[in-house]
């Protein structure tokens, strides 16, 4: 592939600034955006139809 193929575009939705966790909730969490806090949830093997 040469230059003139553009690889990726990045969509990055305008946010307005509300409010954040306190730092050491913001820690544990991994960010301190309530909106970016997505906690892991371990899913069965196989397909969930």
């Amino acid at each position: 592939m040469g230059p003139e193929f553009r690889l990726a575009t990045a969509y990055i939705p305008y946010q307005v600034l509300q409010k954040v966790y306190e730092p050491m909730k913001g820690l544990m969490r991994g960010t301190i955006f309530p909106e970016l806090y997505r906690p892991y949830v371990k899913m069965k093997k196989g397909r969930e139809d």
